[in-house]
């Protein structure tokens, strides 16, 4: 029975491998199976212990026969019926060669159940390990998600930035565009300022040229 439990986990390991797209439900499946498995020679088990049971219990009432006939055969002997004592201890050897035959078959099925009962603490242990290697997966699988999500998020940011980088680009340009229409109305205004300031000096010219002519007619 524990060939074959090992040949079938080897086979499942292979297919594990080979099909390996869910490894938390893979799992589960292998954990499923150990735990058929373990069903199987919990029965097979007991059955082996019932059977070693009835071969003791065989081999006990074999005895006993064996050992009543060898008391009624002692008995005719001390009556001197040698026949009848005879007779008695050929029964006695068809009991005792069945008592040695249950005995050989209660060892046997003793070292089966022995067997038996060391699958089962393996099994028992690769199911504690298997799920200990399941709660494991589940939670890789679970930090596996969140950095992946969290990966997603960075690479939406940066893909936010380089939208970001591109939005400041077109502010600058448009901040360009600001500066050069008030450089543009700076010097507008300057000009205009100009003219004025020159019409204001040639007023001021005429009136004190005027000035002077009344200066020079009065004398």
């Amino acid at each position: 029975m524990w060939t074959r439990i090992k040949t079938i986990v080897r086979a499942w390991l292979h297919a594990l491998f080979d099909r390996a797209e869910n490894p938390v439900t893979m799992a589960d499946e292998y954990i499923r199976q150990l735990e058929a498995q373990y069903g199987e020679a919990k029965r097979a088990t007991a059955m082996a212990m019932a059977q070693a049971t009835r071969m003791e219990q065989k081999r006990d009432e074999n005895r006993k026969q064996a050992d009543d006939w060898e008391r009624k055969a002692t008995n005719a002997l001390e009556r001197n019926d040698e026949q009848l004592a005879r007779a008695a201890l050929e029964r006695k050897r068809h009991f005792s060669a069945a008592a040695s035959e249950y005995a050989t078959q209660s060892e046997t099925q003793s070292a089966q159940v022995k067997d038996f009962r060391n699958a089962i603490a393996r099994l028992e242990q690769q199911i504690g390990e298997a799920r200990a290697k399941r709660d494991l997966i589940k939670a890789k699988t679970s930090r596996a998600t969140s950095q992946e999500a969290a990966t997603r998020a960075l690479q939406n940011m940066q893909g936010s930035g380089e939208l970001g980088d591109r939005l400041g680009a077109m502010e600058e340009r448009i901040d360009d565009r600001l500066y050069k229409a008030e450089a543009m109305a700076k010097l507008e205004s300057n000009s205009l300022e100009n003219k004025f300031r020159d019409l204001e000096q040639e007023t001021s010219l005429e009136a004190e040229l005027a000035a002077l002519k009344a200066k020079v007619n009065q004398s």
